[in-house]
């Protein structure tokens, strides 16, 4: 009896119950994406946006399919006059070739970045344009922000905002008055994009508050004209403000572009802004009326359904003529049809 009871422990302590049938898991042997759909986008985006480069003009009809056709394409250039509404302009960057030979554009610093709904992605390079010039590469840096759209399976760029930094004190020096064209008012008529507009001009105000109106994420940004003057993350909220920056006493929207994204929750918005400085000078102090560019993209905050600027370029035109004589450094023509003709030495 004694051997049957242990016989029973053992098989009941011992021994291993029948193993379970097991079926072999269906594994998809292709890599998968750690970043989901938007690691996806933004490569896209990527890939999108350097291509673009190549590309002599926009497309203005495909911007007006995917936003408020009344806002449409707005593509900001390096010069006071190098402004489209609605229709593409009649030429991208400040010098397209110099004698025979094509300028190029390469991107030496490009950063894309995917809203939160994917329905909007941007882009801000440190570009620069380089310039074949007797037997040397002439470069001229610029400053690249592009706003693209979600299509179905494809980005479609929707705004454009090309500048030359430039030194704020000297330019603030030399400044008389406005300079350039002030943009066409265009808003979209929805509720939305009246409230994307208080935003805006809360954001910018020299007493506005910048806390409720200027997103503090680490991907936040917000390029001022000098070249120095890239803000990013909390530093949109507590670095130099747009006003402090010009030492403006007065700023505000002039004239604005503003189309809501394929959600209705992202913004692009382009404008002129109109600023008021003091300037010293020989005989005391100055008062300057100025007239500023701007791509601004908006986003809506889910927990309290309000606007906050996610990204933003300001800038301040020169004459493609001015670009030249400061960056070729040797005798050359002022562009004519974004054509440049150079003396070479000897």
């Amino acid at each position: 009896m004694r051997g049957v009871i242990v016989a029973l422990a053992i098989i009941a302590t011992g021994c291993p119950a029948a193993a379970p049938s097991r079926t072999t898991a269906l594994v998809d042997p292709a890599v998968r994406d750690p970043n989901g759909s938007r690691g996806r986008l933004a490569r896209e985006l990527e890939a999108e946006v350097r291509a673009s480069y190549q590309r002599p003009t926009l497309d203005a009809a495909a911007a007006a399919a995917i936003i408020d056709p009344a806002v449409g394409l707005v593509a900001i250039g390096v010069g006071p006059s190098d402004v489209a509404v609605g229709l593409a302009p009649t030429a991208r960057w400040p010098v397209a070739k110099v004698g025979n030979q094509a300028a190029q554009v390469v991107s030496r610093a490009l950063e894309v970045y995917v809203a939160a709904d994917e329905s909007l992605g941007w882009a801000f390079d440190e570009a620069s344009l380089e310039l074949p010039v007797c037997g040397r590469t002439a470069s001229i840096p610029l400053r690249v922000f592009q706003v693209y759209a979600r299509d179905a399976d494809r980005w479609t760029l929707i705004a454009e905002h090309v500048a030359y930094p430039q030194s704020m004190g000297r330019w603030l020096d030399a400044a008389v008055g406005p300079d350039g064209m002030k943009l066409p008012e265009a808003i979209e008529r929805q509720p939305e994009a009246q409230e994307a507009r208080a935003t805006l001009a809360m954001a910018i105000a020299p007493d506005g508050e910048r806390a409720s109106t200027w997103d503090a994420s680490a991907d936040a940004l917000a390029v001022w004209p000098d070249p120095l003057q890239e803000l990013r993350g909390i530093a949109t909220r507590v670095g130099p403000s747009l006003a402090s920056s010009l030492e403006a006493t007065t700023l505000g929207i002039e004239g604005l572009r503003l189309a809501l994204g394929p959600s209705r929750r992202t913004a692009v918005a382009s404008a002129t802004l109109a600023a008021r400085a003091t300037r010293a000078d020989g005989t005391g102090e100055r008062t300057v009326d100025l007239r500023l560019r701007a791509t601004f993209v908006l986003e809506q905050v889910r927990d309290r359904d309000g606007w906050r600027v996610r990204a933003a370029m300001v800038s301040v035109p020169i004459t493609a003529g001015a670009l030249v004589g400061r960056t070729v450094g040797i005798t050359a023509s002022t562009p004519h049809d974004g054509a440049v003709a150079v003396t070479c030495p000897q």
